[in-house]
């Protein structure tokens, strides 16, 4: 099965339907939720995305959105090493970083954002959702 690491925005676009992003992030987790993809994302970025949620829902619409997420999506920890790792980067954005180096430990086949930019410049793992979803078969 295709291991995707999923970027906070990705998540964001899919639970708050942004627009015009919604749908790509939408057909991800569809597929996810019919187990044609493993959908991962670390810990951090899920406790963003609910932190998000809260600001811009309340705190029950939140809460449900994050159960939501966890039927769908595995979590993976952030440890020390992975913040080691990101502030000796050269990259601008240290959280990027760190979910780059969480997703490559995770032996993930790609990593979906739409901040490609921000992430090394990896254009096999690191992809943006419309990209992505032209690799796979339909």
């Amino acid at each position: 099965m295709i291991r995707v690491f999923l970027d906070s925005d990705v998540i964001l676009d899919f639970l708050l339907q942004r627009e015009p992003f919604a749908t790509a992030a939408g057909a991800i987790f569809a597929r996810g939720e019919a187990g044609s993809l493993r959908l991962l994302t670390s810990t951090l970025s899920f406790m963003k995305v609910h932190y998000i949620a809260v600001t811009v829902t309340d705190r029950s619409a939140a809460r449900a959105l994050a159960r939501r997420l966890r039927r769908v999506l595995d979590l993976l920890p952030v440890a020390a090493e992975h913040v080691d790792t990101a502030l000796a980067s050269n990259l601008k954005d240290v959280e990027d970083y760190v979910q780059y180096t969480v997703a490559r430990e995770a032996r993930a086949d790609y990593l979906i954002t739409r901040n490609v930019g921000d992430y090394p410049r990896e254009p096999s793992f690191v992809m943006d959702p419309e990209v992505f979803l032209n690799t796979l078969p339909a």
